[in-house]
């Protein structure tokens, strides 16, 4: 089989496959674990508690698992546990959907007041009518090394890993798809196709309604002597309150705290992936560092580090990933909409299941290709 696409998704799927002995050959048009797609930025969130739905619990449990395993097999530290917050209005829908996402997936939490939210995590300046929903499993990944790991423990198990290879053509038949790069053609019996905002470029015949959205990652430092910004001592956090809608990942790495803004704050829609390669503007940057001012009065709410992130949507919010095109040979993982990464390993799997199998042992009919025919 053929993976296309070694970001979190496809180094993955790669893993998986040569892990249970199949011939995999992976290509990537950059060089692994580049800055130039949707899996980069040094951190990302992982958490059970979950919004999107209880589909993607199983995922989120799995992922887990597999980053471990991944972290024997390559001696590589990928996951730092610093528990997590969700912070929110009191009676809140963000509350609400946490209390229930806890209690339905069975996930380990405690419920904080304002006075408790201040005394243990004093970084975040909580309102009177705030309360928080804390997690003590939940932490940061780090994207680059997981991507790197993934792809390493495929080749050691046989894959072959190619990068800096665009591919030109995909070209599905009946007894095999054709995969057309600069240098050569290659056939498989099964594709999985997992480039990014770059996917549907190589299937002109399938339509979904993907949009491809510009998200700026910023990092702040903390003033001196003004909390500790550590996992240790601070936990990653989904908040909004009042006028704050935003996410944070502890300084993991020692170039501060990385801090996002939500849904609500309006971000740049792109025509090509291409044109998310300019830096972040002060425009960009605006939203966080005025998030920063607010939530933390530890932190200099001037930006101390920034990066282009970009995020390939779907109108639903929910994953595509399934089979595509009449052929029955390609499988299609992408829309991961900005909450993606923590189920990666998971998806990896389920790709290399469909790959190899033609089926997988998780519910996946939330994300089929298929649920948006109805709508054109």
């Amino acid at each position: 089989m053929i993976v296309i696409g070694l970001g979190a998704m496809g180094s993955m799927t790669a893993w998986q496959a040569a892990a249970r002995g199949a011939s995999v050959v992976g290509i990537e048009q950059f060089p692994l674990a580049h800055a130039r797609g949707s899996s980069h930025g040094g951190s990302r969130i992982y958490r059970q508690i979950l919004f999107e739905g209880k589909e993607y619990v199983p995922l989120a449990r799995r992922s887990l698992d597999l980053v471990r395993e991944l972290e024997r097999e390559s001696g590589a530290a990928l996951f730092a546990r610093s528990g997590g917050l969700v912070i929110g209005t009191h009676g809140g829908p963000l509350i609400e959907d946490a209390l229930a996402s806890a209690v339905a997936g069975g996930v380990e939490f405690e419920q904080l007041e304002p006075d408790e939210l201040r005394a243990r995590f004093p970084q975040h300046a909580a309102f009177d009518d705030d309360v928080a929903v804390y997690e003590p499993g939940a932490g940061a990944l780090r994207p680059e090394s997981c991507i790197t790991a993934a792809a390493e423990a495929a080749a050691r198990a046989g894959a072959q890993i190619r990068v800096e290879t665009p591919v030109l053509a995909l070209r599905p038949g009946d007894a095999y798809v054709e995969v057309a790069t600069g240098d050569e053609t290659l056939r498989a019996k099964t594709v999985v196709l997992a480039s990014g905002a770059w996917g549907l470029d190589l299937l002109p015949g399938v339509e979904l309604p993907l949009r491809t959205q510009r998200s700026c990652l910023a990092w702040f430092k903390a003033r001196q002597d003004q909390g500790d910004y550590r996992p240790e001592s601070f936990p990653v956090f989904v908040r909004e309150s009042r006028d704050l809608d935003g996410w944070g990942i502890p300084d993991v790495d020692g170039q501060g705290v990385k801090v996002g803004v939500g849904g609500t704050v309006q971000k740049r829609w792109l025509d090509r992936p291409e044109d998310n390669w300019e830096p972040p503007s002060a425009q960009d940057l605006k939203p966080a560092e005025d998030f920063c001012r607010i939530a933390f009065p530890g932190l200099d709410p001037r930006v101390a580090h920034a990066t282009a992130c970009m995020n390939s949507k779907t109108p639903d919010g929910d994953f595509i990933i399934g089979h595509v095109g009449g052929s029955g040979r390609v499988v299609f993982a992408g829309g991961f909409s900005g909450h993606g990464f923590k189920h990666s390993p998971a998806v990896g799997l389920i790709c290399a299941q469909l790959a190899l199998d033609g089926r997988t042992e998780f519910a996946i009919e939330k994300f089929s290709p298929n649920r948006f025919e109805d709508a054109r």
